[in-house]
């Protein structure tokens, strides 16, 4: 199941940040909109279910002080068009050869299956024979991703077909949505880049607990182990190194990011913002590349992973859990954690981080905020 009520990328802000809590008394919860409202320069209309429009992220979050049963309006058109009324600060050396790699990763692609007359209709299958029953399947070779490794991404599983689905961050541990979840003991199915069909068992799986929360929302991640490891010829993802705490790009900056759905196709979505708990897109500009190769994610396409393209490299953001443009769990957040289970359920194998050295200036390190 996809669950659309977390659609507004400012509620998943203030999920993340803590803002506003039952538990908080009113004063600390001014208090704490405050701290918070000084981090942000996000400046977008909001509409609320009181009928209300919030011109702005502090404003919002106060009134979510006053009154914890808020929640967002999505039928006001007034609130339908972020608009940014701040100025962007100028991008560092790391930011402008970090978000220019991203954009390249997968722009590149998209502008070559354009102008080889490609259709986006014809360029999103990974796949132009996926057949589960008889185990047959073959790449797609117009599809603008195929010359990318996507072996890290199962098309099927044992527990719900080509639903649920399930990512690999090592040869013995995949990654899937906690409220979507793979039962123990269901065979995971990968694919080689010639066809050849490798199926696991999930032996064991562990959710994060994440820190203070209920529910799903913002640890909505399972971590599973395989009944043994895949071969070489199967990848596993990469993610992004675990320094990066917060991720604001300016609005004007296009971030493509792939995802893939419950028909395995490579969609393209742009990057709104990762902040602690949370990550979510936004739907590109109409006229925009990314546009083409956009569709909105819909009930079963929970769990599939989205990614950014570095280096001819996929990694691993999160696995949605929002539909629309979509959203979900930072995996950076629990990097830890995750770390953790994976020692705890086996298999002698962490998280890999990509390596983002070459966009840094001599000892510098790798910053906390980007954007």
């Amino acid at each position: 199941m996809l669950y659309i009520a977390a659609l507004l990328p400012v509620f998943l802000f203030l999920a993340t940040e803590g803002a506003v809590t039952t538990t908080q008394s009113p004063v600390d919860c001014h208090a704490h909109a405050v701290a918070v409202c000084n981090k942000t320069q996000l400046h977008l209309n909001y509409c609320g279910n009181d009928g209300k429009i919030y011109h702005d992220v502090c404003t919002l979050m106060h009134a979510l002080c006053e009154n914890h049963n808020l929640r967002p309006n999505y039928t006001n058109p007034a609130c339908r068009v972020a608009h940014v009324t701040t100025t962007a600060k100028p991008l560092t050396p790391f930011e402008q050869a970090l978000f220019s790699a991203i954009e390249h990763g997968i722009d590149d692609r998209l502008q070559k299956t354009k102008e080889l007359g490609i259709s986006s209709a014809q360029a999103k299958p990974i796949f132009s024979v996926q057949d589960h029953t008889h185990k047959h399947y073959v790449r797609n070779p117009k599809c603008w991703a195929y010359d990318l490794d996507l072996t890290s991404i199962s098309p099927w599983n044992s527990n719900l077909r080509n639903r649920k689905a399930g990512t690999l961050i090592s040869p013995r541990h995949a990654v899937w949505a906690r409220h979507y979840s793979i039962a123990t003991n269901s065979t995971l199915r990968f694919v080689t880049r010639d066809g050849t069909v490798v199926d696991r068992r999930v032996a064991a799986s562990r959710a994060v607990n994440g820190k203070g929360g209920h529910g799903f929302y913002g640890r909505d991640i399972v971590v599973g182990v395989l009944d043994q490891d895949v071969p070489d010829t199967i990848s596993f993802a990469k993610v992004m190194p675990h320094q990066i705490m917060k991720m604001y790009p300016p609005h004007d900056v296009h971030l493509p990011v792939l995802s893939t759905d419950q028909e395995e196709k490579a969609l393209v979505a742009d990057f709104f913002i990762f902040n602690n708990k949370s990550i979510s897109l936004r739907t590109p500009g109409t006229s925009s590349l990314h546009h083409d190769f956009y569709e909105s994610k819909i009930s079963g396409d929970s769990g599939n992973p989205s990614f950014f393209v570095l280096h001819d490299q996929l990694v691993l953001l999160f696995t949605f859990t929002t539909g629309g443009a979509g959203g979900g769990t930072n995996l950076l957040y629990y990097h830890d954690e995750i770390n953790q289970i994976m020692t705890q359920l086996g298999g002698g194998y962490q998280l890999t981080e990509i390596d983002l050295g070459s966009f840094l200036q001599g000892n510098q390190a790798v910053p906390a905020l980007v954007g």
